[in-house]
């Protein structure tokens, strides 16, 4: 039988054998949640109908939960079909999740929580803490919130919250009670400020803080508890609290923690802090720390200030069994090589005279990893001790933490990113301050934030006071807004002070270019940085930059590199008005030049390489055309280059409102530049499925055209005709209007044969093969879709491929010819769009080919490719029913109304799931694959 474990307490996680699996959808997940609810009971199938549809379940409910248990199966039981189900079991009339209640987070939570307890009570504070630890620790984000919305999810979610303040009180209490007062009183503290009106915490952190001998303390804690409760509640505290400060007024020594006074001094064979809350989504950062200090003996992590180095390295610490070690040392308040050595000595706990020497003779034998915690302010003499104790002292290895490498041979670096479980971060941090958020408003905001964990706590501390949309909408002043860290760390008590040390540190012309390099939005490499910048080199300030994690490398040839948007706000705000408008100047010139290049590119056998290039600097395209807006010209000059891109990637919305200006373009914009925006724009609407806005552009783009001058061939003006008329064609012959439209392709098919442009050309056929579909000539069609797949093959024009093939493919099924042609046109089609990178072509290709498969009754597997474009239409908003309103539209509605709804409902449900080569081999089993060129 299989090890399953289940995971209630943050996003609802099935392993089957230590493998994530996928659950499905909202309702699936739901049903499982119900279950897991029930402890092994059996819920009636009436019940589960019931409390899924809340109360008003639709008539194929029954069947509906039938599949989504078979789904669930599935994944539960890899076996499943082969023997009888033994994890999802239907007992009597309902169903039962037959699995251990250790296997279910929320359920060892529980008994964890009383067992620690129980341990407490008993006077065992070490054992009570050990397992209220481990209570804690089994939470990663808010319980049952994939099941948020349905009632009993709800309320089993709202038990689990106030037993988990339960645990954190009695774990805070038990570690007071076993003599860790700076812990206790530093939780407490937070835990009374984010909920003031839990007595039993004012009452733990009043006898902490008397048993840290601070009695003053502990009463004025005492009276603000009392201020508290009757301001916020009208009522007076509770008797014990009163008790308490009579207790506290006369020493009386009950107060004190039970250690026995003969227990022996253990002499620390290491030293590494506990942390105070526990570690979030850094399990893969840290084991591939570990496994580097197996080959390396010293590793430097860097990052910027905020992004969590300490924690990780804490986290690599407490992990490691040394037998002389670990030991962690923190640098911070060491001001030079002295004060690092006596930090180091004092941290593990050794005397002596006489400085380096002296020192590594001590440990020359000793088998440790020494931690060194914020080490970029003493950077020569932190690269001075360590070169000294790693080449006198053979078995030890040094793990630091610093925003700048070191610059010691032999060093390993590791560059720590941002947080891949930043949600969860914010949601565990934020408690009920987040309550109610939906997971996409957090993930905004944590993307927004960089992933950056100090800027993450920071953001989730004022949820207290502000929404997390409130959050997100001040973020154009997130200095602001990012405070309120702990009072104990001067440097994270603000997102400001986490920056200023590494922005201090560098030298005036890094400084200078780290500023500049705020005008890029997402990124830049070295030779576009020289020419924004007008710097001929600066790769020793790049390099400096990049050393002191200023600015991040992000790999590719050439090498890009980026500011994380935190990063770059701060540069933002040190800018000069007048050096800031050379850059931005420079930099649309640069996005200008960009654009041009890549009309052409997208069009020839480089067309991957440019969508990928285009990818990457779309931040900075959008940046320069908000910049552009009041430069007519500029802005339908840029917009009109790339919006080939917006077509393949799926930006529908994106490319219809930046092309929409170019149906108010002033008169005195060169002809050229219009036409190729009004085309663009046409060809967003039609991908949009915004007939009214595809009808506007088509005319405006027709008035430009008949007022052209047919006498002037210049390849400038002719080029801009060529556009205009294959255009034309293309959608009128889709209108049924193939007269013109052979006209138009054959007026642009000249063009094309005049300046050699090829693409023109087979564009021209393909609009003249459309005319010929249309008119019912599925054999001149034929012909025209041949010659223009030849030319587009020929010259790399992989998108015009792309719809050659499918426009035959849709002429080959309307001749019912399944079974081979059309599937191999479609095979093609695919072919091509994975080339190019092209998303929105490749949907179509799937839809079609669903409706290839439903004609030859392969109903599940055509429901599964439906799956799989709704999928990427609701990551993108691009629908190809939507677009394709004659045949595909047709398509969509005859396998909706021809597929059982069960099938077709479980079918798409595992359609949405599958990803890459999963797909590849629904394909495969599909269509005979063929090569292309």
């Amino acid at each position: 039988m299989h090890r399953i474990e289940v995971r209630a307490l943050g996003a609802l996680t099935v392993c089957v054998d230590e493998t994530s699996v996928s659950l499905g959808g909202p309702v699936p997940r739901a049903l499982l949640a119900r279950l897991v609810i029930a402890e092994g009971d059996v819920v009636p199938a009436g019940t589960l109908i019931d409390e899924l549809w809340h109360g008003r379940p639709p008539p194929s409910a029954t069947a509906t939960l039938q599949g989504y248990v078979s789904g669930l199966r599935r994944v539960l039981e890899p076996d499943h079909g082969r023997s009888a189900p033994q994890v999802l079991v239907r007992r009597g009339t309902g169903y039962v999740l037959a699995v251990d209640r250790a296997a279910v987070d929320a359920h060892r939570f529980v008994d964890l929580a009383t067992a620690g307890r129980e341990l407490l009570r008993a006077g065992d504070p070490a054992a009570a803490r050990s397992t209220l630890t481990d209570a804690l620790a089994l939470w990663t984000g808010p319980a049952y919130v994939d099941a948020a919305g349905w009632e009993f999810a709800e309320i089993e979610a709202d038990r689990l919250t106030a037993l988990r303040a339960d645990v954190t009180e009695d774990h805070l209490a038990a570690i007071s009670d076993s003599g860790d007062q700076v812990a206790a009183t530093t939780e407490l503290e937070k835990l009374v400020r984010t909920d003031p009106l839990r007595e039993r915490a004012w009452e733990l952190l009043a006898l902490a803080l008397y048993r840290a001998g601070r009695q003053g303390d502990a009463l004025d804690t005492l009276r603000r508890a009392r201020a508290v409760i009757a301001d916020e509640l009208g009522a007076d505290p509770a008797p014990s609290l009163a008790a308490l400060e009579q207790s506290v007024l006369r020493h009386d020594p009950v107060l004190l923690p039970d250690v026995p006074a003969a227990a022996p001094r253990r002499v620390p064979t290491s030293a590494v802090p506990e942390p105070l809350t526990p570690m979030v989504g850094r399990d893969d950062q840290v084991a591939q720390v570990q496994q580097l200090l197996t080959g390396h003996r010293l590793v430097t992590i860097t990052g910027p200030g905020g992004m969590g180095k300490t924690r990780v390295a804490v986290e690599v610490a407490r992990r490691r069994d040394d037998p002389d070690g670990p030991w962690f040392v923190e640098l911070a308040g060491a001001a030079d090589l002295a004060a690092l050595l006596d930090t180091v000595s004092g941290a593990v706990g050794l005397t002596f005279t006489g400085g380096i020497g002296a020192l590594s003779d001590l440990l020359r034998d000793r088998r440790l990893l020494l931690v060194l915690d914020n080490c970029e302010h003493l950077l020569d003499e932190v690269a001075e001790f360590c070169t000294r104790m790693l080449v006198t002292c053979p078995q030890i290895r040094v793990l630091a933490t610093s925003r700048t490498v070191l610059g010691v041979a032999g060093e390993h670096r590791y560059p720590l990113t941002g947080l891949d479980a930043s949600t969860q971060l914010f949601l565990d941090r934020a408690g009920d301050g987040a309550a109610g958020v939906d997971h996409a408003t957090v993930a905004r905001l944590c993307t927004a934030l960089d992933d950056m964990p100090l800027a993450i706590e920071l953001a989730a501390a004022q949820t207290t006071m502000l929404s997390v949309p409130q959050i997100i909408d001040m973020l154009d002043d997130r200095f602001a807004v990012l405070r309120g860290g702990p009072r104990t760390n001067d440097r994270h008590v603000t997102m400001q002070a986490a920056i200023d040390g590494s922005f201090a540190s560098l030298d005036d012309s890094a400084r200078a270019l780290f500023v500049d390099l705020a005008v890029f939005d997402g990124g830049f490499d070295l030779a576009t940085a020289m020419r924004v910048t007008g710097r001929p080199s600066l790769l020793a300030d790049l390099t400096a930059l990049v050393d002191s994690s200023m600015v991040t490398a992000l790999g590719g040839d050439p090498r890009r590199y980026r500011l994380l948007e935190t990063l770059r706000e701060y540069a933002i705000g040190h800018r000069d008005a007048q050096r800031s408008a050379a850059v931005q100047r420079a930099h649309t010139d640069w996005v200008r030049a960009v654009a041009a290049e890549a009309y052409l590119a997208l069009r020839g056998p480089d067309c991957l390489r440019w969508t990928q290039r285009l990818e990457a600097d779309m931040p900075n395209i959008r940046a320069a055309l908000g910049r552009a807006r009041d430069d007519a010209t500029t802005y339908l000059e840029i917009a009109g280059n790339v919006y080939w891109y917006w077509y393949r990637r799926g930006h529908v919305a994106e490319g219809m409102r930046a092309l929409e200006p170019a149906l108010r373009a002033p008169a005195d914009i060169p002809v050229t530049v219009t036409i190729r925006a009004l085309a663009g724009r046409a060809i967003m609407s039609y991908l949009g499925a915004d007939l009214p806005a595809l009808f506007e552009a088509l005319t405006a783009l027709d008035v430009l055209y008949t007022g052209l001058d047919t006498d002037d061939e210049s390849p400038t003006d002719d080029t801009a005709r060529g556009d205009a008329a294959v255009t034309l064609a293309f959608f009128q012959a889709g209108a049924g209007a193939v007269d013109v439209a052979r006209e138009r392709a054959g007026i642009a098919m000249d063009i094309g044969l005049r300046h050699r442009y090829p693409w023109t050309v087979a564009e021209s056929l393909m609009a003249l093969g459309t005319a010929d579909f249309r008119a019912g000539d599925h054999a001149a069609a034929g012909v025209h879709f041949d010659r223009a797949l030849a030319v587009a093959e020929e010259c790399g024009y992989d998108w015009c491929a792309a719809s050659v093939s499918w426009l035959h493919a849709k002429s080959e099924i309307a001749q019912q010819l399944i079974g081979g042609p059309a599937e191999t046109r479609l095979a093609g089609m695919i072919a091509y769009c994975k080339r190019a990178f092209d998303l929105t072509s490749w949907m179509v290709a799937m839809s079609t080919l669903a409706y290839v498969l439903y004609l030859r009754g392969e109903h599940e597997r055509a429901g599964q490719l439906l799956g799989v474009v709704e999928r990427r239409t609701d990551l993108t908003g691009f629908s190809p029913e939507g677009m394709d309103v004659v045949e595909l539209a047709d398509y969509g509605k005859q396998m909706r109304a021809g597929i059982d709804p069960v099938m077709l409902a479980t079918a798409a449900e595992r359609g949405r799931e599958l990803t890459g080569d999963a797909i590849d081999a629904l394909v495969a089993w599909s269509v005979v694959p063929v090569v292309v060129p």
